[in-house]
């Protein structure tokens, strides 16, 4: 950036206010940010400061990798281009670099055996800074000379390397995964070169490609780089990275690998950048860990990453019980990143093959990856299944937060929130899952209550709403503290929790057509609160509620309790925000009409600093508009431990033992007491 005379850069901005932006970014993210010695280190020995986000482009979904490019042979031709500009988007703001791979990669064969029809060649790839690899092949019958595709893998895949051995493939594992890992030596060698753990270990697997090139019995041309986990995102960033590889296996990649960073956030309860950064700060670049919170103002993402595979053959294989991930993230980023493989006569090479279970990948998926290899490499075409297309819900939109032009009240909101919603229709729930076996809505919704510690009714009820958690329903897959639920519980609450439709227990249920996701979760919330309270013994219910969950707590208080629904005391709200498609149609009111509907009760709005779903200060005003306190979290949108004591405080200070007289005027107008 070239600075002129007037302290403006070339593109007008105003150098001093970017400084000084850095400095606000970095001051507030220090405040908020949970300990991390290893990010510590790295800002006292020079770290760079927070990147100026308001530079950045805020977008809480997915872009096309294609965007700007015409289409056809035209645009096919600038894909190298392009593909250029990713790559170096991804250097920048997520790995760091690695250096350019050498005019020639030297290697040494070690040691050859023998035993139960595999040759195993022991290769030291490199020279100085070496890294080894284990070579399996078949053995050809006599006199037959065979060259066979090879699966490129971590060491620690060696089950993966039995099964392609199996089907007549051969296998490489490389020395470059956790407890056997060459690369940290080979980084020590390039002092000036500075880049994640798994930039170096995909820099790696280049390198033992190199060396295949030229070992007999290899066929180079179909070398399959594959791995789960982390070595899933390692297997991605290969292939994005070198384009001799013919295809890559991401298993349960997670975050940063096949799953969309801006999609599987802190305040989906997934992995996060905070939660990435931290447990594991040796992954990436240092200074991705500043766009904890800010993963909208990430100028990449994974579907940029499966792009730059294109057109080679991708197969994500995602867990639909892995609380590491999300499925509507990862399918997010598959159909993103197809309009480059579409670009480039392919839009058929880039699978997503849903698995049941967590986050392990046993036999029946690697057969499966096998399967897929075969078929794209070479092999016979394979039976695929037709998806099943669901309708596709509206997203919350950001202009809904603050006061409309006028007020939507009463009988007029509710028939407005009926449009927006649909008709609740009737739930398919699969097996119950639940705490007291037998506790269901009428609907068949699997209702588990939480008791606290005497096993009790406790000192009142409270419903838990959170975000849907895809693959554990309501229970948090990923945590920055106790859960919220088992908190209110050991405070003396009952609490009354079920997996919201699409997750956990109800995987796979899709809401009826006339129906939507936010519809059906509003009519479950109040049949659960009604068979929660009429277990405990309770006449009301208490909510408390989380991004989507606020949501539908808001819209629950907008319709109101039927005659045979328990009706809601009060209810604390943090962060009453969402992106997800969750409407059956635009909606005719806003965040501040809903809150109106709550201003007859104890209610609380728990607002973060920075969030990437609602436009800076529109909740301030709709719960202006409203009449509804409003408390201000130095914090980005999650449920830290700070928050997660504020909603403790908030109910114990005016929950049951506290009469409505002391929170309340004598005209009905709300004490703010916070």
């Amino acid at each position: 950036m070239t600075q002129t005379l007037s302290g403006r850069s070339a593109d007008g901005l105003d150098v001093r206010s970017a400084a000084a932006r850095r400095v606000r970014y970095t001051a507030e993210l220090t405040a908020a940010l949970p300990p991390s010695a290893p990010f510590e280190a790295w800002r006292a020995a020079g770290g760079d400061l927070a990147p100026d986000f308001a530079r950045l482009p805020a977008r809480t979904g997915l872009w096309s990798p294609t965007e700007g490019l015409p289409a056809g042979a035209a645009g096919a031709a600038e894909w190298p281009a392009r593909r250029a500009v990713l790559r170096a988007r991804w250097r920048r703001w997520l790995t760091g670099t690695t250096p350019p791979a050498p005019r020639r990669t030297p290697v040494r064969v070690t040691g050859v055996t023998t035993a139960g029809g595999v040759e195993v060649r022991e290769l030291v790839v490199g020279d100085g800074s070496s890294v080894r690899a284990r070579l399996l092949l078949p053995v050809p019958p006599a006199g037959v000379r065979r060259d066979v595709p090879v699966y490129l893998l971590q060491s620690s895949h060696g089950p993966w390397a039995e099964a392609a051995l199996a089907r007549g493939w051969g296998a490489c594992l490389v020395s470059a995964a956790d407890g056997d890992d060459d690369t940290e030596a080979v980084e020590r060698a390039f002092p000036s070169f500075v880049a994640g753990r798994l930039a170096w270990r995909a820099w790696a697997l280049s390198r033992v490609l190199d060396a295949l090139t030229d070992q007999p019995g290899v066929d180079a041309r179909r070398v399959l780089v594959g791995g789960h986990s982390r070595n899933g995102k390692t297997a991605l960033l290969a292939a994005a990275t070198d384009d001799r590889f013919a295809g890559v296996v991401s298993s349960s990649s997670g975050v940063l690998g096949a799953i969309p960073a801006r999609l599987c956030t802190d305040r989906h309860f997934g992995e996060g950048v905070e939660l990435l950064t931290r447990y594991y700060p040796g992954w990436y670049h240092p200074s991705l860990r500043w766009f904890a919170g800010r993963e909208h103002r990430l100028p990449t993402d994974s579907h940029e990453l499966l792009a730059l595979a294109a057109p080679r053959p991708v197969f994500v294989s995602v867990a639909v019980a892995d609380p590491v991930e999300r499925v509507p993230a990862a399918r997010a980023a598959v159909e993103a990143a197809r309009e480059a493989f579409t670009l480039l006569g392919r839009g058929d090479a880039l699978e997503l093959a849903l698995r049941p279970g967590g986050h392990r990948a046993d036999e029946s998926a690697v057969a499966a990856q096998l399967d897929w290899a075969q078929s794209v490499l070479g092999g016979p075409p394979r039976r695929r299944l037709s998806a099943l297309v669901a309708a596709a819900p509206v997203a919350w939109p950001a202009d809904r937060v603050r006061p409309g032009p006028r007020p939507v009240r009463g009988a007029e909101l509710r028939t407005a929130v009926r449009a927006a919603l649909g008709r609740p229709g009737r739930a398919v729930v699969p097996l119950p899952r639940a705490a007291e076996p037998g506790l269901r809505t009428a609907d068949g919704v699997p209702v588990t209550v939480l008791r606290p510690s005497d096993g009790g009714s406790g000192r009142g009820l409270v419903l838990w709403l959170g975000p849907p958690c895809a693959a554990t329903g309501w229970q948090a897959g990923y945590e920055q503290a106790e859960p919220l639920p088992e908190q209110l519980a050991a405070a003396g609450w009952a609490v009354a929790c079920a997996d919201p439709v699409g997750s956990g227990a109800r995987y796979g249920e899709q809401p009826g057509r006339a129906s939507s996701p936010l519809g059906r979760m509003t009519a479950d919330a109040a049949a659960v609160a009604t068979v929660a309270a009429a277990a405990t013994g309770h006449d009301r219910v208490w909510v408390a509620a989380y991004g989507t969950g606020a949501l539908v707590a808001l819209h629950l208080l907008a319709l109101g309790a039927g005659p045979r629904e328990v009706p809601v005391a009060g209810a604390v709200l943090v962060a009453p925000s969402c992106g997800e498609p969750l409407l059956r149609a635009r909606p005719g009111y806003t965040v501040a009409d809903l809150l109106a509907a709550a201003a007859d009760r104890p209610t609380v709005v728990l607002d973060p600093a920075w969030d990437p779903e609602t436009p800076a200060g529109a909740l301030a005003a709709a719960c202006r508009a409203a009449g509804v306190p409003r408390v201000p979290l130095a914090d980005w949108h999650r449920l830290s431990g700070d928050t997660r004591a504020a909603v403790l405080g908030w109910l114990d200070e005016h929950g049951p033992g506290r009469p409505l007289s002391a929170v309340l005027t004598a005209d009905g107008g709300r004490v703010p007491t916070w």
